[in-house]
């Protein structure tokens, strides 16, 4: 019995070792190891700073070029728009021209039909009257058929 005593005694010393070694220990298991000190970064070399200067150079008279060209293409635009503009308002003119041209004729044909179909109710009075016994108005001849123009604009 002593011998289960000694071993009993002994698994407790020994838990009681492990479990303060535990203890002290506990945050340093239980965390990620502290950090080490880096070593200070070595400056840039001139090289590698050049290299910067020039990258960011580049990339300024990148953007200005491009907005150079932005401005070109911006005033292109509008000249292309100023003279479609002008082409239509041409064609629209040119259309209006046109048609007016178009009611003058109609009305100029619409005056020679008119003053034609004058000329024919006149005539045929005078062959009625010639029918009926008025020997005057036989002398009368036919009007002459009225010289239409066509519509040219």
């Amino acid at each position: 019995m002593r011998s289960i005593a000694v071993a009993c005694l002994s698994a407790v010393a020994l838990s009681a070792v492990v479990l303060s070694a535990v203890v002290l220990a506990g945050p340093a298991l239980g965390s990620p190891p502290p950090p080490i000190p880096a070593a200070a970064a070595p400056p840039p070399s001139d090289a590698v700073l050049a290299a910067k200067l020039a990258t960011a150079e580049e990339l300024a008279d990148q953007a200005r070029r491009s907005a150079a060209l932005n401005v070109e293409i911006a005033r292109k635009n509008a000249a292309v728009d100023a003279r479609n503009a002008a082409r239509r308002a041409a064609y629209e003119q040119a259309v209006a021209d046109y048609k007016a041209g178009l009611a003058r004729q109609d009305a100029a044909n619409a005056k020679v039909k008119a003053d034609y179909d004058k000329a024919m109710d006149a005539w045929r009075a005078d062959v009625a009257a010639c029918k009926a016994g008025e020997v005057k108005r036989c002398a009368a001849t036919a009007p002459a058929a009225p010289a239409f123009k066509a519509a040219t604009p």
